[in-house]
C-alpha cells in the first residue's frame, strides 16, 4: 500500500478546513536496510559475472549445447533471484526520495508526489472518497495509528495522520471535518474500481419457462 511508506506527516493531525499536509519517508531507516541489501547485491553481480565469463568457455559451450533445458532452468533461476534482490533496493532508492504534498479543499483532493527525476500532480473529487479509517499497522518499533481516506481505488488513498496512539474522538472529528463517515479499516483491502462488476442475468420466470 502507497501509504505506508510515508513515516512523517505535518501537521499531525488535520486542524480545520482547507487540509494541507506534507508527507515524508524516514531516510534514516531506508538507509540502514539499503546498506543491509548492497553487500547481497554485490555478490549477486559478482555471481552473474562469474557465469558470464565461465559461459564464454568453449567447455562450457559445449556442455551447454548439450543440456540446453538445464541451462535455461539455471539461468532462470538466477534471473530471478536478482529480481527479488533488485525490487526491494529500487524500492528502498525511491524511498529516499519520495515525498507528498496533499491539498484538500473545495471538494477536491489534490496531491503532488515526487522522485529523484520528477513530480507529478492528480487530484480526485472528496465525494468519490469512502470515508476515514482508523487503521493500526504494527512494526518493530511499535504500534502505528493511521487515519486514511479511503478511495476505491487504494493507490489514491491518503494518509492523514500518523501517530502513536489515535482517541475516538479524534477520528470521529477528521472524519466529520471531511463530510464522511469513519468506515472499518478492512475496506483498505477490498480492492474496489480494479477490475469491472460482475454482471448477472436474471434467471427466467418458472411460470414461462
Amino acid at each position: 500500500m502507497r501509504v505506508a511508506i510515508y513515516d512523517r506527516v505535518e501537521p499531525a493531525m488535520p486542524a480545520d478546513m482547507p487540509i494541507h499536509l506534507s508527507q515524508t519517508c524516514s531516510q534514516r531507516t531506508a538507509a540502514v536496510m539499503l546498506s543491509l541489501v548492497v553487500p547481497v547485491i554485490i555478490g549477486a553481480a559478482c555471481a552473474a559475472v562469474a557465469m558470464v565469463q565461465a559461459l564464454l568457455s568453449p567447455a562450457v559451450r559445449t556442455l551447454v549445447g548439450q543440456h540446453p533445458v538445464q541451462t535455461l532452468e539455471i539461468l532462470f533461476a538466477v534471473a530471478f533471484l536478482i529480481f527479488l534482490i533488485g525490487l526491494p533496493a529500487k524500492r528502498l532508492v525511491d524511498r529516499l526520495a519520495s515525498t507528498r504534498t496533499v491539498n484538500i479543499g473545495n471538494g477536491t483532493v489534490t496531491v503532488t508526489e515526487g522522485g529523484y527525476f520528477h513530480n507529478w500532480t492528480w487530484s480526485a473529487p472528496l465525494a468519490s472518497y469512502n470515508g476515514v479509517a482508523h487503521h493500526v499497522r504494527a512494526s518493530l518499533s511499535g504500534a502505528r495509528h493511521e487515519l486514511i481516506l479511503v478511495h476505491p481505488v487504494w493507490e489514491k488513498s491518503i494518509l492523514l495522520s500518523v501517530a502513536p496512539r489515535t482517541s475516538q474522538s479524534e477520528v470521529e472529528r477528521v472524519a466529520s471535518l471531511l463530510g464522511h463517515k469513519q468506515i472499518p479499516p478492512a475496506e483498505l483491502y477490498r480492492f474496489k474500481g480494479l477490475w469491472p462488476r460482475m454482471q448477472t442475468a436474471p434467471l427466467p420466470d418458472a411460470a414461462h419457462a
